[in-house]
């Protein structure tokens, strides 16, 4: 782990900044159940011309969670907050599968701040299937801390590869992928109830969201692929880029869900046309 802290409301965040100081700025926020250290791992060389922040979520990661009820506007606004702190006036957002969604909220709550959009993969409409059991039992009394304390440290890591095929089918996941992306920090007990919390409700928050897609005024480019077996691309990306009122899709015929790996030309070259785009 590399970077720093910085405390906003009595919560640690963890953010890693890489690149030129004069460079356009970009936030990158990763998905469900992992850390910065996701997309660093497949962006870091390809993203190396801009300023790029590259940010633990809330409660994921190394970062905290404020106490009391979350929820993708409490996050965004909490990014907000971040932004303004380490004195980045306006950033282009690209956000990763649930982290798409959290950068959706961004252009919208906070379009003074966010210049454009890059969304893979997200995950952006409800109905992305019904939350695992787990995820909702985590927030019951009693049972609840035993699965993040004890069943999920236990027995999540040797389920790790059989996820993680999953979210690159079709294509063959990285060599040493669930080790540098450190995976396993997934199974601190904090970290767990964070992401728990996240999923057993991600329904609903995309439900509160989806209506307002047509107020992002700010360019947003989709890259998404036809093989995700994790987010549906004929259920998200594609119905939301046209609701998007300046929202472009790229579809990427091979790729899977974690389609940043193999594309990351892709993905500088879309970072690239929303930077030239924005207002």
């Amino acid at each position: 782990m590399t970077g720093g802290f910085i405390e906003l409301g009595g919560v640690q965040l963890h953010h890693h900044i890489t690149g030129p100081e004069d460079a356009p700025a970009l936030l990158v926020l990763h998905g469900a159940s992992t850390s910065y250290l996701e997309p660093f791992m497949a962006l870091s060389t390809a993203l190396e011309a801009y300023r790029v922040i590259w940010l633990d979520r809330p409660g994921l990661g190394w970062s905290e969670r404020p106490a009391g009820p979350w929820s993708p506007g409490r996050e965004a606004e909490l990014i907000e907050h971040f932004l303004t702190a380490i004195g980045v006036p306006r950033v282009v957002v690209l956000g990763h599968s649930w982290g798409a969604a959290i950068a959706l909220r961004l252009l919208m709550d906070f379009p003074q701040r966010t210049g454009g959009g890059v969304l893979i993969s997200p995950a952006a409409r409800a109905w992305v299937g019904e939350a695992a059991g787990y995820n909702k039992m985590t927030g019951w009394p009693v049972i609840g801390p035993l699965i993040s304390h004890v069943v999920a440290p236990v027995l999540g890591p040797g389920q790790l590869p059989k996820g993680v095929k999953s979210a690159f089918h079709p294509e063959p996941v990285p060599t040493g992928y669930i080790e540098t992306a450190r995976l396993d920090r997934l199974f601190a007990p904090s970290v767990w109830k964070a992401n728990a919390a996240d999923m057993a409700r991600v329904n609903t928050h995309l439900a509160e969201q989806e209506t307002r897609y047509g107020e992002i005024t700010q360019p947003v480019i989709l890259l998404a692929g036809p093989k995700d077996t994790v987010v549906r691309t004929s259920r998200h990306a594609e119905p939301v880029a046209k609701t998007l009122p300046r929202g472009e899709l790229r579809l990427l015929p091979k790729a899977g869900h974690n389609l940043h790996h193999a594309y990351s030309h892709e993905v500088t070259q879309a970072v690239a046309d929303v930077v030239a785009r924005k207002r």
